[in-house]
């Protein structure tokens, strides 16, 4: 199973990478597989530590795709990590074997820490819709438009049922970043 997470780690300046991650969970350990090349891959292979940030605030999701990349961060305890603010629960790891692949290896990863900073107050089904429709823009350069735009629309149906006003913004913003980045690599093509 993939749990959609928020990965926190360091890179070579000490700054903090935010970065959405579907990972895997098998007991103690994570498996986080990033495409190469991306800032979760070098700061993983380089500083072998971080942070998997579970959130219920879609919004995280959607400003790390659209490029608004200031967060509210807590020092973690066990890494020399950082970890969201707004995490419901944190889980601080250590790298314990590389699985070396061309496109997109896999990070097996030691989990030192858990902590449990929030409760969670149930599913949204508008929240799940646009952390899909962050999925599909992320996949831009490998998705087909018609593709994108099929899956968008069926989205739109939670969207439109279950929202506030909330999530009624950052849709739009997400969509307005997708509509943009076809049209770039449009140009591109």
């Amino acid at each position: 199973m993939i749990f959609e997470s928020i990965i926190t780690s360091i890179d070579s300046l000490g700054r903090t990478n935010v970065a959405p991650f579907g990972i895997k969970r098998e007991h103690d350990f994570i498996f986080i597989s990033p495409y190469i090349p991306s800032k979760t891959f070098d700061n993983l292979k380089l500083n072998k530590i971080g942070a998997v940030n579970y959130v219920d605030d879609s919004e995280i999701f959607v400003n790390c795709i659209i490029g608004k990349n200031e967060f509210s961060l807590k020092r973690c305890t066990k890494v020399a990590c950082f970890y969201l603010e707004k995490a419901l629960t944190v889980e601080e790891f250590l790298v314990d074997d590389f699985l070396s692949h061309k496109l997109r290896p896999t990070f097996k990863c030691k989990i030192l820490k858990t902590n449990k900073v929030k409760a969670f107050m149930g599913h949204n089904r508008s929240r799940a819709a646009i952390i899909e429709a962050c999925i599909l823009a992320s996949r831009i350069k490998i998705l087909e438009e018609k593709k994108i735009f099929d899956e968008l629309n069926y989205l739109s149906i939670a969207i439109s049922k279950t929202s506030g006003k909330k999530e009624l913004i950052l849709w739009q913003a997400l969509n307005n970043f997708i509509r943009k980045e076809l049209k770039l690599k449009k140009k591109h093509d």
